[in-house]
């Protein structure tokens, strides 16, 4: 009985070791986007997140939901109601790429396939 309790706490261990830490979109982040601009996006904590774009005075402001490995987004750009779907690539905590799934509206996939975001440091 003592061996196979061993045996299972074993097996737990190794099963948490191999699964990496949640990633989280939360925070200031510089950003290439996939057409070759460049700015900075903030992700809040309740879903929401705004965009700028380096030598433009406005920006996009939007929603955005994570599940996994995908992230989708709605924003005032391509209206609220159009929702696209792109994968995430982690390099790291502070560093991951996108890349389209799904996305009806032109100028959002342009901007977003291929956009990748490094967290700014304080």
């Amino acid at each position: 009985m003592r061996k196979n309790s061993f045996l299972a706490a074993i097996c737990i261990f190794l099963l948490f070791s191999f699964v990496g830490a949640r990633r989280s979109l939360v925070g200031h982040w510089k950003v290439a986007y996939g057409n070759k601009h460049t700015g900075e996006m903030v992700c809040h904590s309740n879903g929401h997140f705004e965009a700028t774009f380096k030598g433009e005075t406005w920006k996009v402001g939007g929603e955005y939901k994570s599940d996994g490995a995908t992230v989708s987004i709605s924003d005032s750009s391509c209206g609220f109601g159009y929702w696209a779907k792109y994968r995430t690539n982690w390099f790291s905590d502070d560093s991951v790429s996108f890349s389209v799934i799904e996305d009806s509206c032109s100028g959002r996939k342009s901007d977003g396939d291929g956009a990748v975001l490094v967290r700014m440091k304080k």
